[in-house]
């Protein structure tokens, strides 16, 4: 996926921020979506504000094509009440496996009712699933011309199952800024990666622990 497209196209809503700095899979991507709501609880703050901008963050992210996005906002259009239900349903879906990704990442044992939850949504869209050829083999893949608007939830929740049950976990990663929740898979040789950005977070814990070690200095002397 070309993330700099992808941030171009997107820079001037709030979820151009998992692109600009994208966590390593779709599905940690997704959950880097709520991050502002995590950090505030406020609902105003959610970067998906309807089905349409999950349908666009899905397009941009190259989850679905822009004939799928097409369709599936037309398919909107005709149930706004399903489609509705189903943009809920997707932030249900973000926030038990962003709760289920952040609980493993920091050594803790993942909530029931989340992997519940991510399960269900995981079979109830396996009848999305199509397979097809891919340079290594067969990979799987969405129906060109599908028009249901749950089919928005299958590559996310294949996206989330694939990584969740792969060794790729043990490269999983909360970023080191305690007020930060992005999630990231830590690609490099030594497993040394701690923020989400060093020119953001990083920077910032730097500049906090130098006032700590200079408020003790002082208190000190």
């Amino acid at each position: 996926m070309d993330y700099a497209t992808a941030y171009e196209k997107t820079h001037a809503k709030p979820y151009a921020e998992t692109f600009r700095c994208p966590g390593g899979e779709l599905c940690l991507d997704f959950c880097n979506t709520g991050q502002d709501v995590r950090g505030t609880g406020k609902a105003e703050d959610e970067w998906l504000t309807d089905y349409g901008e999950l349908v666009a963050w899905l397009q941009a992210a190259g989850a679905v094509t822009a004939k799928q996005a097409s369709a599936l906002r037309a398919a909107a259009e005709r149930a706004p009440e399903a489609a509705q239900r189903v943009w809920s349903r997707a932030l249900r879906f973000r926030e038990a496996l962003a709760r289920a990704l952040l609980a493993k990442a920091q050594g803790r044992a993942a909530f029931t009712d989340d992997l519940e939850l991510i399960e269900q949504e995981y079979a109830r869209s396996a009848r999305y699933a199509r397979l097809a050829p891919a340079e290594e083999g067969f990979r799987w893949a969405l129906p060109a011309d599908g028009e249901d608007v749950d089919l928005a939830l299958r590559p996310l929740a294949e996206s989330a199952v694939s990584l969740m049950t792969s060794p790729r976990m043990a490269r999983l990663r909360r970023c080191g800024n305690a007020t930060c929740y992005w999630l990231f898979l830590d690609e490099t040789k030594n497993a040394s990666r701690r923020w989400c950005e060093m020119a953001s977070c990083g920077n910032l814990m730097k500049v906090r622990r130098h006032r700590a070690r200079a408020k003790r200095a002082t208190n000190s002397g």
